[in-house]
Parts: structure tokens; sequence; C-alpha cells
């Protein structure tokens, strides 16, 4: 409520009001009195009892009257209200723009209605849309103020504000880039992501979307643009394609678009996946060269297969080429010499041991006696090959040529080296057992 303004010289006069009742559920009505000015007077009281503002006159910076509507809108009786200082509801932070909206209005220099808050008795603070001037109360200057409740408008506002400060961070803050299309496929606005490909705000906005677009993917888009607003849920509402930067490089969006309810905008955003496609790439590209290795070492594989296949094929056959050489072309004589009586014992010996022997080249015994037995001397295979034919300690010293007790040592070395030497384990038997 506007301060005690004292103009330089105020006209008319203004009829007195008696005591209204209290905002209850009485009615609270003007008192009829006689006046010069009935039908004015009458008018007066009409106006200020049936209207939907708030009317009130102050002199003296203090409430003089105030109608029903605004008695019930600040909280206090009729009887509080008058000869209350009008300043003592005005929000605290708001007196200064007040006074000075009141001064500047009566001296006709605004003519807008202004707006300020009040605080009513129980504490609620209202926003009210007022407008003042200048007036003639019994005799008196005064000030007519007429003001409209307008809370429920500024907590609307506020809302929106809210709305508005909450959506315009969401936009600049999601992470993508986002805009807002018309359905001519102009741009109404777009956020600072753009900016990664190159764009402004500036250069996009009032715009087609349409330049962004790579060509070959253009109708594909096009297409699903006018589809979605004669129908939003017939085209997809998230899809890939090609977006053109400001210096003319593809790269890789994948797309959400869908509309704004209630109109005929749609809202998009694009996700770059360029890098991620071509990790893709790279790994499909690894993926196949791995798999056509793959198939190179089973082929190859394959291929070692056979070839130790045919070898131990091969092997097979030079074994039983030799067994059959040395059956056919050694054999014979060896028996014939068997036969001779001429020969004497150490001859007869020879004999059976180089048939002995015969018999290894065939076999695998000395193969695998060397393979298993790398650390035993040539003497300790001989005499171990000796052994294992079941020839006796004086069969083997006579036959090498050397004395048992050699012997003897050497097979204490060969048990040793075998890890027979603690354990009572046969020689003989321990040797034909690895052939």
């Amino acid at each position: 409520m506007p301060r005690a303004i004292k103009p330089d010289q105020m006209e008319g006069n203004m009829p007195e009001v008696a005591k209204f009742e209290n905002r209850h559920q009485k009615s609270i009505k003007i008192p009829r009195r006689e006046s010069l000015f009935g039908e004015s007077e009458q008018l007066f009281r009409t106006l200020a009892e049936k209207s939907l503002t708030s009317i009130y006159v102050i002199q003296d910076g203090r409430f003089r009257f105030m109608n029903p509507y605004g008695v019930a809108l600040v909280g206090y009786s009729y009887a509080e209200l008058v000869e209350m200082n009008a300043e003592g509801l005005v929000h605290p932070e708001d007196i200064k723009s007040v006074e000075k909206n009141t001064r500047a209005m009566l001296k006709g220099k605004i003519s807008a209605p202004y707006e300020f808050r009040i605080i009513t008795k129980q504490g609620q603070i209202r926003w009210l849309f007022q407008t003042v001037t200048s007036i003639s109360y019994n005799g008196r200057p005064a000030i007519l103020g007429n003001a409209v409740d307008i809370s429920e408008r500024k907590a609307v506002e506020e809302k929106l504000k809210a709305s508005e400060l909450w959506y315009r961070t969401l936009f600049e803050t999601t992470g993508v880039a986002t805009m807002v299309l018309e359905s001519d496929t102009t741009i109404c606005e777009v956020n600072s992501i753009f900016n990664s490909y190159g764009y402004t705000k500036e250069e996009l906005e009032n715009t087609s979307w349409k330049r962004l677009v790579s060509e070959k993917d253009f109708e594909r888009v096009y297409a699903n643009h006018n589809l979605r607003r004669m129908d939003p849920h017939a085209p997809p509402r998230c899809y890939g394609f090609q977006l053109v930067t400001r210096e003319g490089e593809l790269r890789d969006i994948y797309m959400t678009a869908d509309m704004i309810p209630g109109t005929t905008k749609s809202i998009v955003s694009l996700l770059d996946i360029t890098e991620l496609k071509k990790a893709e790439e790279a790994i499909q590209k690894r993926g196949e060269e791995l798999e056509k290795k793959t198939h190179e070492l089973q082929e190859m594989n394959t291929a070692l297969r056979v070839l130790l296949k045919q070898r131990e094929q091969d092997r097979a056959e030079l074994e039983e080429k030799v067994h059959l050489n040395i059956k056919k072309l050694v054999q014979p004589y060896i028996e014939n010499l068997k036969k001779d009586r001429r020969e004497d014992s150490r001859s007869q010996s020879d004999i059976a041991i180089l048939e002995a022997n015969l018999a290894n080249v065939v076999s695998s015994f000395s193969y695998k006696l060397s393979s298993r037995l790398l650390n035993l001397t040539p003497r300790e295979l001989q005499i171990a090959n000796l052994i294992k034919e079941g020839k006796t300690t004086k069969e083997i010293s006579d036959f090498m040529r050397i004395s048992e007790s050699s012997i003897n040592i050497s097979r204490y070395r060969i048990r040793k080296k075998l890890g027979l030497n603690k354990r009572k384990f046969n020689l003989q038997t321990c040797l034909s057992e690895m052939e």
C-alpha cells in the first residue's frame, strides 16, 4: 500500500464511509447517509461492495477506508485497518519501490500498474497489482488505491520460471547434441554440444537441419521426419545416420527423436558413435584375421599329422626292409656258422652275440635305451645290452675281454644311474621292460 503522499493540489470530494464489519461470514456493507452527492455515493458504495479488487483510501499515511474484498485479502478486521499505518502491510523489501512507483504514478510519470508484496495478518505473503490516484477525502488530500491479488499468477510464473531453468539446464547439460525441430525442418533451438561439430548456435538456429544429414541418408531421415508428424509411433524412435560437420567430415550418429506433446515440434538427440564404430570395425577385422590364421593353423596341423603319419609308415617300412634283408642276406650265413663244428666255444659265443645284436638292429631297444640312459657310457651301454640278453658276468667278461671285477663295477654303476642301487630289482628284468 502507498505511503502518505501530499500533492500540491487535489480536487473533488470523496464521500465519508462508515466503519466496516470484520471479514467473517457477515457481509460488509457501507452505511448509507444523506449527501448532496447521493447518486454518486450510491454508485461508489455499490462498486466498492461488489468489486473483486481491493479498493482503499489512504490519508496521512493511514487507511481511512477499505472495501470488503480488501479486508478479506489482508486478514485484518475493518476496525483494525482504519487508522492503521498503510506501510505496515507492505513487505519490507518492497517499501522503497512502492514509494517510488506511487510518487511516479501520482505525478503522471507512469500509468501502468506496478507489482509489490504485502504480508497479511496471518503472515502470508501476497502479490498485488496496483494503481493509485489523487483524491480529496473530507476536504483534505488523499490517495485512492485499486489493487488486484495476483499471487496465484505469480506462483504460476515462478513455477514456469523454475521449469524453464530446469529445462534449460537439462537441455545444455544432457551430454549429447540436442535440437528442437519445426515440422518444416527449421531448427528452433540447439544446445552448445553442436560446437563439437564446428557449428555455432547462431549458424544453426532458424535454418534447416537438412545440411546436417549426409546425402546417402537424407531421404530416409526426411521421410521419418514427416511420418512422425502424421503418426508419432510409425517411424523408428532410434536409428543411425551420418552427420556432416561444418568441415565436411562424416560422423556416425545414433539419433533419438520424439514429438513434443501438444505441438508439431520434435526434439532430437544425437549421440556420436564414430569411435565406437571404428572400434567395432577394428574388432571385426581382427576377428576375421584370427579366424583366417586359425584356419591356416588347422590346415598346418592337418598337414603335420599327415607328415607324421607318413613318417611312421616310412619308418615301419624301413624297419621291415632291414629286417627282411638281414633275414635273407645275413641270417642264413649265421646259421651255417652255428652248424660248423669246427668253431670253438669262443667263436660260438661270438656268433650268438652277433645274432642277438642283429636282432636289436631291427628292434627299438638300443634307441630307447640310449634315449632314456643318455648318461651311460658307451661301455656301460654295451654291458647293459648284454645283460638284457641274459649273459652272465663271466660270459660278458670273456666276450669283452675284460675282467669280471670290471663287469661288476659297471653293473653297479648302471644300477645306480637307473636308481636301482637301493632297490631289489633284477637288472636284466628292468632292462627288458625298457624294450
